[in-house]
């Protein structure tokens, strides 16, 4: 059976205020990406939203492995779901379940060979991170956009020149990159959102020492050549 992976996130400005959501679906070497807004709504509902248009995207007759950053939603889909049911779509408490109209979506499109992950977030995993920017970016924007690109393939790994920029001369916390195998520090978030945003296969992550640095680009297959 084809295996598909989908990849969501959702952001807030305000919680509720405006919001936005993204997907990324891993097929054939290719990353299709849809994304969204919705005004006056929640983190929440965000995550839920991106969750379905992914399964919205996807055939049935295919192995799925949605992967998400929302504890919410993988706790609500594979524990809570059930118990609001059997109880009227209430809570322990007796109040009414919030979003019930995308739980209920989401139950609709959730098949047996659907399987859901927990990834953490702002790990360096890259395709959770581009959620989280197309997410952030509609937040901030109006409209829906999809496009598709291929699929980062990992890049050969180059050790640096011992004393480079990306070790030596350092003021921590910071952000690192790692585009086409060059390795950029970054004072700012902006700094390296403008290096890494849109760019195929790229990395980053914010660090707070030269050893988690350090650690960092090795768990990445780069040398810090230090």
């Amino acid at each position: 059976m084809n295996t598909i992976d989908i990849i969501t996130d959702g952001a807030c400005s305000g919680n509720p205020g405006r919001g936005g959501w993204a997907t990324i679906i891993l097929h054939n070497g290719n990353a299709i990406e849809h994304s969204g807004s919705a005004e006056d709504t929640t983190n929440n509902r965000m995550e839920l939203t991106a969750a379905l248009v992914g399964l919205q995207h996807t055939p049935r007759d295919h192995t799925i492995h949605i992967h998400t950053d929302s504890q919410y939603l993988i706790n609500g889909i594979t524990k809570w779901v059930k118990g609001w049911q059997k109880n009227g779509w209430k809570t322990r408490t007796g109040d009414p379940v919030e979003n019930k109209d995308l739980w209920e979506a989401l139950i609709a499109h959730t098949h047996p060979n659907v399987h859901w992950h927990h990834v953490k977030g702002h790990a360096g995993h890259v395709h959770n991170e581009r959620a989280n920017t197309l997410a952030q970016l509609q937040a901030g924007s109006r409209g829906a956009g999809a496009a598709t690109r291929p699929v980062p393939r990992p890049t050969p790994s180059r050790p640096l020149p011992a004393g480079s920029a990306a070790t030596i001369g350092t003021r921590f916390p910071c952000y690192i990159s790692v585009v086409n195998g060059v390795v950029e520090r970054h004072a700012t978030w902006d700094d390296c959102k403008a290096a890494t945003h849109g760019v195929s296969g790229a990395r980053f992550k914010k660090v707070g020492s030269l050893a988690e640095l350090q650690a960092q680009l090795r768990s990445w297959g780069v040398s810090s050549g230090s």
